[in-house]
């Protein structure tokens, strides 16, 4: 498996347990912090930087929405 590949699942993989963990418990800010440094990679980006660069319209706009409801869960 390529190494950006393994990367983007490890990344759905933390995300699954960040939403899995929402739904029985409010997360920290931290774990908000740890789930959005993990969602770019799903895209397969650097950073959210990097996405937000290159990312087309729709991305964009699907890693902001999901980006509202990791940070939404941990206020």
């Amino acid at each position: 498996m390529p190494a950006q590949t393994t990367d983007q699942f490890s990344a759905f993989a933390s995300l699954h347990r960040y939403f899995t963990l929402i739904e029985t418990e409010k997360p920290t800010p931290a774990q908000a912090e740890k789930a959005v440094e993990q969602l770019h990679r799903i895209f397969g980006a650097d950073s959210e930087e990097d996405l937000l660069r290159r990312g087309n319209e729709e991305i964009i706009q699907t890693y902001n929405e999901i980006k509202q409801k990791i940070i939404a869960a941990a206020i």
